[in-house]
């Protein structure tokens, strides 16, 4: 079974989704339980009132991640047999975290809290212009959650985690089973290597590509296992892409390079997303430029920003500085990069947040002068594309005190809070640097903060 929902077939036929509409309506009006529970993910108490087959287009629009029928049927009608669309992996978290997801959101919503209240307008139709959330229910915070992360409903996430949790079980698994191989694998044993299937080679590179996912062994930027091993196994694998897209979020800086030098593709979409947006989404700066000196896939304009180039970004504007078309051909999606937490609200077409997407990433990794030039040209500091998360939140975690320098003395505001994790910049500060408190950059990006809060 596919861990990809709701997704569009290379060449979807338009009349098909016609005829789920008719099948959805009929099945609603036999009182099928099914269907019931759809349309209500969807339409909430009003299907009880009246449920015409132009709702049922809609729901089915829904699911399938658009705002309405007509947006559903224009993207089937335009849609190349080369396109792909997404969805997000959820990388083994429990349907008991995103309860605990939900339930938070719930708190949040019976609060008030203004980021929640956004999050609920955006997933939830039937309170798209709601000026209170006091009184929103739980499935309302469940479907949230589940809309977030890439399903129309939260039966469908949930059956997807448990999928996903069995899936990650059997993966470990398979890697005890290699116990022996990998302990051969770090001794530099070629000998015993020589002797492995294809698969077995596949599996041991994919291990190769997380921190911690050979036993006892912590790997970091360094290759960590001899490099006469790790040759042994690319002479026999039959795939790459996998092992690179994992290393490039992973952080795992030479064997990214050991790779793409053994010719793994850097445009590869094994998971709906490549190697270097993952790289980018997890602040990985040293993979992000070291798989931009390959290729930068896709080419976009928070890509250039992400990279540091300030010659692509400018070119991404006209003579008279209105955003090009291509600029936004590729945009950032945090939930296809893994970890399974809610990453922003649906997209749109503006172009301030296209823009404030670049500015944020140019932040992210430390870009001084592609921060510059945007706040030159009028970016607000406190631009916060993803549910909150200022410039100032994406610079913290990479300790870039040039970048946090520069957007205070522009106005930035250290007291503004996330909608996720409801933290300042001095929150952030902690989440990021909890397991080193008394790094020399905790401290300087401390007082540097504590100066700009009087």
């Amino acid at each position: 079974m596919s861990d990809r929902h709701f997704e569009l077939p290379a060449h979807p036929n338009l009349e098909y989704y016609r005829k789920q509409a008719k099948h959805l309506h009929h099945a609603y009006a036999m009182g099928d339980t099914t269907a019931e529970a759809r349309v209500a993910d969807v339409l909430g108490d009003r299907a009880a009132e009246r449920f015409l087959l132009s709702d049922a287009q809609f729901v089915l629009a829904q699911e399938h991640g658009f705002r309405t029928w007509a947006e559903f049927r224009a993207h089937i009608e335009s849609r190349s047999a080369t396109e792909d669309r997404p969805v997000s992996r959820l990388m083994g978290l429990s349907p008991g975290a995103y309860a605990s997801m939900a339930d938070a959101l719930l708190a949040d919503l019976r609060r008030n809290d203004a980021g929640a209240l956004r999050r609920l307008r955006a997933y939830v139709s039937r309170h798209a212009v709601a000026t209170s959330a006091t009184t929103t229910e739980l499935r309302d915070a469940r479907l949230v959650i589940a809309r977030e992360a890439g399903f129309p409903t939260w039966r469908e996430l949930v059956s997807f985690a448990e999928k996903s949790r069995r899936d990650l079980d059997e993966r470990q698994e398979e890697r005890r089973r290699l116990y022996r191989e990998a302990e051969a694998l770090l001794a530099g044993d070629t000998h015993r290597l020589a002797h492995l299937t294809a698969e077995q080679a596949d599996t041991l590179l994919q291990m190769l590509a997380g921190p911690e996912t050979i036993p006892g062994v912590r790997l970091e930027k360094d290759l960590g296992v001899p490099r006469t091993a790790v040759d042994v196994l690319i002479g026999k694998a039959t795939k790459l892409e996998g092992p690179l897209i994992w290393a490039a979020r992973s952080n795992r800086v030479e064997y990214v390079r050991l790779l793409l030098d053994a010719g793994a593709d850097p445009g590869t979409r094994p998971w709906g997303i490549t190697p270097l947006e993952n790289a980018i989404h997890h602040g990985n700066t040293e993979v992000v430029d070291l798989l931009a000196e390959h290729r930068i896939v896709p080419q976009a304009l928070w890509t250039y920003a992400a990279c540091g180039r300030l010659d692509l970004v400018r070119a991404c504007f006209d003579a008279d500085g209105r955003l090009r078309p291509d600029a936004a051909s590729a945009r950032p999606d945090l939930a296809d990069a893994g970890g399974g937490l809610p990453s922003r609200l649906p997209v749109t077409d503006d172009p301030e947040e296209i823009v404030g997407e670049a500015f944020v990433h140019a932040c992210q990794h430390g870009r001084i002068e592609v921060v510059r030039w945007l706040l030159d040209r009028g970016v607000h500091p406190d631009v916060a594309p993803y549910l909150g998360r200022t410039g100032l939140h994406w610079a913290i975690p990479g300790g870039h005190l040039e970048v946090i320098r520069l957007l205070l003395e522009r106005g930035a505001d250290p007291s503004v809070r996330d909608d996720l994790f409801l933290a300042d910049a001095d929150g952030w500060l902690h989440i990021a640097f909890v397991a080193r408190p008394h790094d020399p950059v905790t401290q300087q990006l401390h007082d540097l903060l504590e100066s700009r809060s009087h």
